[in-house]
This record gives structure tokens, C-alpha cells and sequence, in this order.
């Protein structure tokens, strides 16, 4: 467990203004805003201090303690206090790739409440498995079988352990997602859209012009996705019409209630920024600017997102919670460079959970931090 960490309203306030890259101002057609800004220069560093009170504020965030989890790497929340990890299985036979003896990742059940690291397989096999999501109700598991750079689709009952193939359809081994409780969206490496319900019945949702689409997300009767050239293009299920909605976009991610929308677009060669639009998609505010900005995740009330930065001179790593009211922006004290996954909020919205990769013994392995909020 790493040492328990408090953040006062003046601490939080000191550590924005170390943050090289990140702006809490807006942008766009807001950007009157930008005269309450002032840069000073320290130690080769350009610091943006933004003047600008909030107009409202919402409560602080307040890490209490972050715990430390070797040798797995976190997938989802099946409640506040159990997992679904991703480790290896040395139950089953390894095998030999490029001279080295490999075992199979497969997906467990791990209860934090025990203290004890004994994890409870859900499908033991040979075949490598992850991307392990839970439906909202988490009672159904979307996981993939990986075959090289490509995988297959699978629905599990968590209670009864029955699984079921999507289909037949090949597709990308991290990107699809839960529409609500009974079915799932996922891109093919066709580029065409899918649906899939519980039992693995897949319908075909988009017909795309696309050889390869990502980030696909659904609100409403509204399918966004984004294609290889950084296009957010949003298809209407109702009417079949596509449009492009916006260009240079990494990454789109809805609010729970799809009410707001957190967008990573690329601003010029060496910048990424993270802002948010309304429920019009037009500009909010902008809540950060670095060099790379991912694993964007909203917390469950909407009030809070956590994201992952990385700076070209490697000045500002790590996670970063964003309150979405006043635009504060807290960074979390925890060594993350590179975060494997999208960061994920327990069911409470009291904890986050991220994981990172790291060298050991000539090869890589996970490390799952858990970061307690009071």
C-alpha cells in the first residue's frame, strides 16, 4: 500500500499550477476566457495560472489511500470491493513462443475484502483471454479470446459461468461496450458496426465505408464511432444517415446520462487536447492539453473525469481527476506513465482503478493501482 495521501483545497490549487499543459479555461467559442490567464516561467517550464473563479464547484477530490496490486492487471468492477483481473493461469500447460515458455491469460474474480490473493478462475483455458466488461447490472461479462492482433467476442453469465460466442465475427482486441444491460456494440475489422445480445446473437447495426473503426460509443438512437483518419463520424439508426461530425478526434467518450461529452482531439503534431462539449456538442471548456491524452473515463454521477497524460519531455505523467463543474483539476500521486487500459470507476464513484505495465525478470508484467477517494 502506498502511504495515504491528503489534498487540501491550497495543496490541490499548488499542484495545478505545476501541471505544464493543462488548461482549465475554454476554448472555442468561449475563448473571451483566455485573458484571465498568466504564464510565468520557471526552471525552463511554462506554467498557465487561470484566473477565472468557477461558477460553481462542485466537492473536492480528496485521496485518502491507493493500493497496490502486483502481478494482475484490472478490468472492471463487479462491486466495490471485488475485480475481474487478468493474470496468468500456470493450471494450464504452457506453451512455446520464440523459444519461451508462455501461459495463458485468462480472467478471475478477485475479492479485495478477504485480504487474501486467492483469485477465482472464471473460464480456465489455454487460450488467452481479456478485455474483461461487465454489463451496468454486472451480471454479464463481454470478454475476447486473442488470436494475435485480432480477437473474438464472448458473453458470460457471471452467476452460471455459461459463455457464448458472438457470432463469428473477428474484431479489434480492445474497443466495443455495453448499450445497457442486455446487449453490447462493437466495431468488425470489416469496419461494419454490430450489436449482440446476452445469448451472442449478433445483428448487423452499421454498414460502414470504413475498413477499420474505433471508439465506438451509442446514445440514443445516435452511433458514434471514429475512422483511421480521425474522423467522429455519428450514423442515426432511425433515419441510416452518416455524418462527419468532426475531424482530428482520438478519442469520444458520452457521459453516463449523454447529456455532455469528453472529446481528445489533436491540435497540432506534438498536442492533444481534452475538453468537454455539451449536450448540443458545442464547447464547454477545456480541461487539459499535453502531448498525449487517454483512458478517459467519466465517473458515474457525471461530476468528475479521470484521465491519463503523458508531456513530449516526460515533465507531466500520470492520472489526473478533473472536476467537470468548476474545471479543478487534481493530480493523483500514484507511478502510472503508461495506463494499459481506460481508467475505471468503482460502482460508488469512491474509487479508481487503473494499470499499468511494467519490466521484470527481462519481461512485462501488470501492476493494478486502486485509488480510494473520501
Amino acid at each position: 500500500m502506498i502511504k495515504n495521501q491528503k489534498i487540501t483545497a491550497a495543496a490541490a490549487a499548488g499542484i495545478v499550477c505545476m501541471m505544464v499543459v493543462t488548461a482549465c479555461g475554454s476554448t472555442g467559442s468561449t475563448a473571451n476566457n483566455t485573458n484571465n490567464r498568466q504564464v510565468i516561467e520557471k526552471q525552463g517550464k511554462t506554467i498557465t495560472v487561470i484566473d477565472t473563479e468557477p461558477a460553481a464547484a462542485a466537492s473536492e477530490v480528496e485521496v485518502v489511500k491507493i493500493d497496490e496490486l502486483k502481478g494482475i492487471r484490472g478490468m472492471d468492477w463487479l462491486g466495490e470491493d471485488k475485480l475481474i483481473i487478468d493474470k496468468i493461469n500456470k493450471n494450464m500447460k504452457p506453451v512455446t513462443i520464440e523459444g519461451e515458455e508462455r501461459y495463458p491469460h485468462n480472467l478471475y474474480i478477485r475479492d479485495l475484502s478477504t485480504g487474501e490473493e486467492k483469485d477465482e478462475a472464471l473460464l480456465e483455458e489455454s487460450h488467452d483471454q481479456g478485455f474483461g466488461l461487465l454489463s451496468p447490472d454486472k451480471k454479464h461479462l463481454f470478454f475476447k479470446k486473442h488470436e494475435e492482433n485480432t480477437a473474438r467476442g464472448f458473453i458470460m453469465n457471471v452467476a452460471t459461468r455459461e459463455t457464448a460466442p458472438i457470432g463469428d465475427h473477428i474484431m479489434l482486441t480492445s474497443d466495443g461496450e455495453w448499450r445497457d444491460n442486455e446487449s453490447v456494440i462493437f466495431p468488425a475489422i470489416t469496419g461494419n458496426i454490430y450489436s449482440s445480445d446476452v445469448t451472442g446473437a449478433a445483428q448487423l447495426l452499421a454498414k460502414t465505408k470504413k475498413s477499420i473503426n474505433y471508439n465506438v460509443k451509442q446514445v440514443g438512437t445516435k452511433v458514434y464511432y471514429i475512422s483511421t483518419n480521425n474522423q467522429l463520424n455519428v450514423y442515426d439508426t432511425e433515419t441510416k444517415d452518416t455524418k462527419v461530425l468532426e475531424k482530428d478526434v482520438i478519442w469520444f467518450i458520452p457521459s453516463p446520462n449523454g447529456q455532455q461529452y469528453a472529446v481528445v482531439k489533436r491540435t497540432s503534431e506534438t498536442e492533444m487536447e481534452l475538453s468537454l462539449l455539451d449536450a448540443e456538442m458545442k464547447p464547454k471548456q477545456s480541461i487539459a492539453k499535453s502531448t498525449q491524452v487517454y483512458g478517459t473515463s467519466w465517473s458515474p454521477d457525471g461530476s468528475k473525469l479521470a484521465y491519463n497524460v503523458i508531456s513530449e519531455a516526460g515533465g507531466v505523467k500520470g492520472i489526473y481527476v478533473a472536476d467537470t463543474v468548476s474545471g479543478k483539476t487534481t493530480p493523483i500521486s500514484v507511478d502510472v506513465q503508461y495506463a494499459s487500459d481506460a481508467l475505471r470507476w468503482s460502482p460508488s464513484g469512491k474509487k479508481l482503478l487503473t494499470s499499468t505495465s511494467v519490466i521484470e525478470d527481462n519481461g512485462y508484467s501488470f501492476v493494478t493501482y486502486l485509488i480510494s477517494f473520501k
